[in-house]
């Protein structure tokens, strides 16, 4: 089981980002814990702004002045704001009424290939971003039950840790959403150091990459896995890094196209992804619908089929569900094999709800 963890935990930091911290020296850990940060950047989108205003921390008269419910989207390894999830989620949700949103931007602590490092400095920006979002409710600029955080890969772990923050002086966050949240250095019981159900009233995760980028377990109150979580239409050959990191970003575009979707993203419910892959569940009446629209109530794992191309949402649709791992994978067939026996491995990381 041990080699597993390792398989599974540390795999994609060698493997596929290629690449090991000793040798590049131009990758640091943030030495400069103040907040405001000059590494931490706030970015305020409305209908009234649509490119972006850049906000001071410090003096913030004038440029939120209303208490509308907030989204908040945070991004990865080598991302920005106008990158994953932004680039996919932010402009849906600008169609929206009566919101607003807050893109973070800390692309100088978290440059590629400098994972482990990054995995280390978005403890800072979780407290700034905490320190930032307090200040707006104590200036009532924001309702602390209305806020919602949406953080993508690395992001997904980043907005547990404001949450975390947040809720010590003031309450606990009402929403976070997770997308394939990363899985290389978070694979581990101890729920301080990654994203898990206490963290927010109500914790959603969407699962498109388990086997490289994202995180195979369930780590939400509900979690869901298109496609089983494995392989996404029209991406690329399975033996391709450049594969994964399309499969990885579709959790974003699944995302941003379940909030005007007139089909919407369906998914029945499944014990787990073994459970699956085996038929011992099928498609039933315990459907939740992925996305923007889940359920704050949902609980539980949920699994579902896309179309090939957008729009992805498929409605009710569980006809023909693929399955199948082989020729769906870099992985082995052995090591296939043992999926067969990961219910307990799986049990020992999940916490129940």
């Amino acid at each position: 089981m041990f080699k597993l963890w390792l398989l599974f935990g540390c795999f994609s930091l060698e493997l596929f980002f290629g690449f090991s911290s000793d040798l590049q020296p131009q990758c640091f850990k943030v030495e400069d814990n103040s907040c405001p940060n000059s590494n931490v950047t706030f970015w305020f989108y409305t209908k009234e702004f649509p490119n972006g205003r850049i906000l001071n921390p410090v003096n913030l008269k004038g440029i939120v002045s209303r208490p509308y419910p907030l989204k908040v989207l945070i991004h990865s390894l080598s991302g920005n704001q106008s990158t994953t999830p932004n680039l996919e989620v932010r402009p849906e949700l600008l169609r929206i009424p009566g919101i607003d949103i807050i893109s973070v931007d800390y692309a100088n602590l978290t440059p590629d290939p400098c994972y482990v490092e990054s995995a280390a400095n978005i403890r800072i920006v979780a407290r700034c971003l905490a320190t930032f979002l307090g200040d707006l409710i104590d200036r009532n600029f924001v309702r602390k039950d209305e806020i919602h955080l949406i953080g993508y890969g690395l992001g997904a772990h980043l907005a547990a840790f404001t949450a975390n923050y947040l809720e010590e002086k003031h309450s606990k966050v009402s929403h976070i959403t997770a997308l394939d949240p990363s899985k290389a250095l978070f694979l581990t019981p101890d729920l301080s150091q990654r994203l898990d159900p206490s963290d927010a009233v109500f914790v959603d995760v969407i699962h498109t990459d388990i086997f490289v980028h994202g995180i195979l377990q369930p780590v939400g109150h509900v979690d869901f896995y298109p496609n089983k979580g494995v392989v996404q239409p029209n991406c690329g050959p399975v033996d391709d890094v450049d594969t994964n990191e399309c499969y990885h970003k579709r959790a974003a575009e699944y995302y941003a196209e379940s909030i005007f979707s007139p089909v919407k993203f369906w998914a029945f419910r499944c014990q787990n992804l073994h459970h699956f892959l085996t038929g011992k569940c099928h498609p039933s009446n315990e459907v939740e619908e992925l996305g923007y629209n889940t359920r704050s109530t949902a609980r539980g794992t949920y699994f579902l089929g896309t179309n090939d191309y957008p729009p992805y949402a498929r409605g009710m649709n569980f006809d023909n569900l693929d399955r199948k791992l082989e020729g769906q994978t870099f992985l082995p067939p052995k090591v296939l094999e043992k999926l067969s026996t990961l219910d307990e491995f799986v049990n020992q990381l999940t916490v129940k709800i």
